[in-house]
């Protein structure tokens, strides 16, 4: 079975290079343009996952047409509690997010997540599509979440292995992969 792991498309707080997690924001009209853009040359699907987020609901509409999503809960990106809407300039000085980007599992943003816990969610929610898609017995299936989110599933299953932020794709890109089974292994097909 193949999976395209799709990030969502461009948003307002992208284009202000803000972390946006929590915040359900829309899509830019930039962010629309760049999913039509990249519709033509996205492959096909037979099934499609989404985080219930509005950016990544529009991203799938317009990518994914004639498919139905099924929401995924534990797909959202990062809560980043009180570092929400901001930029690394304004945080890159503060211990605690200087201790949550090292990857200190235990390491959390204030009011937010933990990466123990993020991690732990999205690898979650993620094994909850491949249990559905493998029920379904598909061919190839999409899923439409966040970059954070893409990076915390793909550090522990995606292969060749690469650290963390080797995994992050940039709007409306993301990944083909082939699903190996035990141990579970997302191997690398292409780059979309």
């Amino acid at each position: 079975m193949e999976l395209l792991l799709i990030r969502h498309s461009i948003t307002p707080g992208n284009l202000k290079k803000q972390y946006i997690g929590s915040t359900d924001q829309p899509l830019a009209p930039e962010g629309e343009a760049l999913a039509r853009e990249r519709a033509a040359s996205m492959p096909p699907a037979e099934a499609l996952w989404i985080s219930p987020m509005l950016r990544c609901r529009q991203t799938a509409a317009i990518l994914f047409p004639n498919l139905i999503p099924t929401q995924v809960p534990d797909l959202r990106e990062c809560d980043f509690g009180d570092f929400e809407g901001r930029t690394w300039a304004e945080i890159k000085d503060h211990p605690d997010y200087q201790a949550w980007m090292g990857g200190d599992q235990r390491a959390a943003l204030p009011n937010g997540e933990s990466v123990g816990t993020f991690y732990a969610r999205c690898r979650r929610g993620f094994l909850q599509v491949l249990q559905q898609a493998r029920a379904l017995n598909l061919q190839r299936g999409a899923v439409v979440a966040h970059g954070g989110t893409w990076m915390a599933v793909l550090e522990a299953y995606g292969r060749p292995q690469r650290p963390f932020y080797q995994w992050q794709p940039q709007n409306c890109r993301g990944f083909r992969v082939e699903v190996g089974e035990d141990p579970l292994e997302l191997r690398l097909l292409e780059e979309l």
